[in-house]
């Protein structure tokens, strides 16, 4: 089951408990009607208030909903790519690689595969530098399969090419 389907059923579990323990309370009914009356009046008497409540409402619930995904801009085939560009190379996830492969190597033996051009981060993830990862599907046994073929095409076109351009222009003009 996907993590956001996960997490909905969990809210509309405890959201369907509350409002039956509500109910069961004699509250429901009330509470319901206070809400709606309170709704009413501020529509009525300060609509830019209400309306500006509800922007920030839809704000708050839209970030909560994508905090997981902020700041991962790369995708490969609907797969999230971890991709960090430290100004000098550009790195890569290793798991999000072999995700995007469909391969299931050890952490160890992709950084052996790219030795001298790996590191890990403050969460302990094997990064690969892109410039070594597209030599070796350049290079790798299956280098024609048409996923191979696509991947590499991405890493070079929507990576390597974009760090390339940023740095030619922030470097100093002679």
């Amino acid at each position: 089951m996907k993590r956001y389907t996960r997490g909905a059923l969990v809210f509309a579990v405890l959201l369907t408990g509350s409002l039956y323990l509500l109910h069961r309370l004699g509250v429901g009914l009330p509470l319901l009607g206070a809400l709606a009356l309170v709704a009413g009046l501020v529509a009525y008497f300060a609509p830019r208030l209400g309306v500006r409540l509800l922007d920030a409402a839809e704000d708050k619930a839209r970030e909560l909903l994508w905090r997981h995904e902020a700041g991962r801009h790369h995708a490969f085939e609907g797969l999230s790519l971890h991709v960090e560009d430290d100004g000098r190379f550009v790195w890569i996830d290793g798991s999000d690689l072999q995700r995007a492969l469909r391969t299931a190597d050890a952490s160890d033996v992709l950084a052996a595969r790219h030795a001298g051009r790996w590191r890990r981060d403050a969460r302990g993830r094997v990064l690969l530098r892109v410039d070594s990862v597209v030599e070796r599907l350049a290079a790798a046994p299956g280098r024609m399969e048409p996923r191979t073929v696509r991947l590499r095409r991405y890493l070079e076109r929507e990576l390597l090419f974009p760090a390339a351009r940023r740095r030619e222009r922030s470097s100093p003009s002679r």
